[in-house]
This record gives C-alpha cells, sequence and structure tokens, in this order.
C-alpha cells in the first residue's frame, strides 16, 4: 500500500511520455517506496504502451491498465479505484514536474495531514523557459471561506486536479463523472467544501505545458454544455455569500461562449448576468476592480 498515488491518463501520447515520465522520476527522489504510479492507456494508437512497458522496471509500485473509454472523466475514475494510496496526485502526460518535488510533498503530507494541499500551476507555453529552481513546500493553511475565494476569483488556483495533493476520501466521496471535459471542475467545489484542513503552496512544482491544440483553442457547443452544467451545481454547492464571486463565472461564460450556447442554457446565464447590474455586486469587495469595469462597459453597450 502506498502513501501517495500519482495518476497518468494517457491517451496517444507517444511524442510527450517519456519526458513526462523522466520528470516524473526525477520529482519521485528518494522516496519511492512512499508511492505508487497508476497510468491508464486510453484508446492509443500510437506507441504510447510501448513506452509504458519500457518504463514498467523504473517507476515504483506500477499499476497499468488498457480501457478504450475515450472519456477522461472514466479514464480518471477508473485510476481512483485502483489508487491505494492515502493522498492522491494527477498528472497529465503532456505535462512536467520539478525534480524532488513529490518528494518534498510526500514529507509535507506525512506530517500535516491535510485534506488538500493545493498549489499553483505553472502555465507554459514556451519550454525553454522551463527552471529547474525549487526550495520545496512551504505552503501557507487557508480556511474554507479563505480557499473558496480564491478559488472563485481564480487567484491562486482553478478546479484543476493535476498537481493537487487531495486525500483519496474526497475522491471516493465525490466520483468524477463520464465527461469529456470540465470533469475535475464537476467535483473541485465540493471537495473544497467538504476540506476541513486545506493548505496551499505559491511557489509551483507543476508545468502545465499550453499547446496550439489544447482544450481552450478548440471550443464548441458540446464543451460550453458542460462548463454550464459544471457552473450551475458550483452554484447549488457555495454559499450564497459568494454569488457576486459566481456570478462573475456566468459573465465570462456569455461574453466568451455566447455562439455556443443553446437557447435555454442563454436564458440561464443571462438571468444570472442580469443580477450583476446591481449595486451590492458594484460594492462587493470580493470582486476584483477588473470584473467590475468589464460589467459597465457591457452595461453600457446595452
Amino acid at each position: 500500500m502506498a502513501f501517495l498515488s500519482v495518476i497518468i491518463a494517457a491517451h496517444n501520447a507517444e511524442k510527450t511520455l517519456p519526458a513526462t515520465l523522466e520528470s516524473l522520476l526525477a520529482a519521485i527522489g528518494g522516496r519511492a517506496k512512499a508511492l505508487e504510479v497508476i497510468i491508464i492507456n486510453d484508446s492509443s494508437q500510437d506507441a504510447t504502451q510501448a513506452i509504458i512497458d519500457a518504463w514498467a522496471d523504473k517507476l515504483p509500485q506500477l499499476i497499468v491498465r488498457q480501457v478504450n473509454y475515450r472519456n477522461v472523466g472514466q479514464v480518471r475514475n477508473c485510476a481512483v479505484s485502483l489508487a491505494t494510496g492515502e493522498y492522491i496526485t494527477m498528472l497529465d502526460s503532456d505535462d512536467l514536474l520539478k525534480a524532488n518535488s513529490l518528494a518534498d510533498a510526500v514529507d509535507f503530507l506525512e506530517v500535516q495531514r491535510p485534506d488538500m494541499l493545493l498549489t499553483r500551476l505553472l502555465e507554459i507555453r514556451d519550454r525553454r523557459k522551463i527552471s529547474p529552481s525549487w526550495q520545496g513546500f512551504s505552503p501557507i493553511p487557508l480556511s474554507t471561506n479563505d480557499a473558496v475565494r480564491r478559488f472563485l476569483q481564480h487567484k491562486d488556483f482553478q478546479a484543476h486536479l493535476i498537481g493537487q495533493f487531495i486525500q483519496r476520501k474526497l475522491y471516493t466521496e465525490n466520483p468524477i463523472p463520464a465527461m469529456i471535459c470540465y470533469e475535475d471542475f464537476a467535483i473541485f467545489p465540493a471537495m473544497l467544501m467538504q476540506a476541513k484542513k486545506i493548505f496551499y503552496q505559491r511557489q509551483g512544482h507543476y508545468y502545465y505545458i499550453k499547446r496550439s491544440d489544447s482544450l481552450s483553442s478548440d471550443l464548441n457547443a458540446s464543451k460550453i454544455a458542460p462548463l454550464v452544467e459544471c457552473t450551475l451545481r458550483m452554484e447549488q454547492t457555495f454559499p450564497t455569500q459568494f454569488r457576486h464571486l459566481m456570478n462573475c463565472h456566468w459573465f465570462d461564460i456569455y461574453r466568451n461562449h455566447k455562439k455556443h450556447l443553446s437557447a435555454d442554457q442563454l436564458r440561464t446565464v443571462k438571468q444570472r448576468v442580469d443580477a450583476l447590474y446591481s449595486l451590492s455586486f458594484f460594492l462587493s469587495k470580493d470582486v476584483r476592480f477588473s470584473y467590475k469595469k468589464r460589467v459597465i462597459k457591457a452595461l453600457w453597450k446595452k
């Protein structure tokens, strides 16, 4: 039985997986006995499985499954069902970790035993800007309300499961739905509300490689529908004291994805956006001034 389970979902990842696994091995450092690695190969038609097989003897307590889900939500839920670790972290098959970062995470988690250790992802497009610098974990504690507020403000962290360290019990209590995208957004708010002990690490250990073929570069109605669904679920999860911040998320959907919304979705979104045109919204200390400016511009045009 492991202390930390590292989950990797792979699909046609032959070009990126070797570098990801190299970084994973370096991140594990001297704590291999505390970790297990779970790789789910979903419907790959390239050399992904051959690469996994070649690494079988290098990775600690390796568990591999080949599935044909073509669904990242199902893949991650399958991996969680196989995990034995007290904690789970997820690593995409085209991202990178800093050396010794997982070893340091295990050291911190063993002492503090938080429900969630949240980290800031290092979003990067130019791999030449990757730095080996790493000073270890020295996170700050967050109250649940502070964590929710930071999340809704898109400050410090967003609804990503990659790069986060979350107790396995929160995953078992919040099964990942079978969604083609936004599966992390579907459960992250509930996890935040259930967590009693939360830490946040600002210095990032996880390089989130942004690519031209990423989700955000190819949006359509089938991808925006789960975004609306997850935002509704978030609205039902968080206390009403955060309604203005949640309506900012609705405003982003309206402003950025209006053309992809169905008539019913558009009515739902507009109802929330209309609630922004209120004195309480403009007086809210939680809402950033930049959002207030955007709403004022939209109101002026309206």
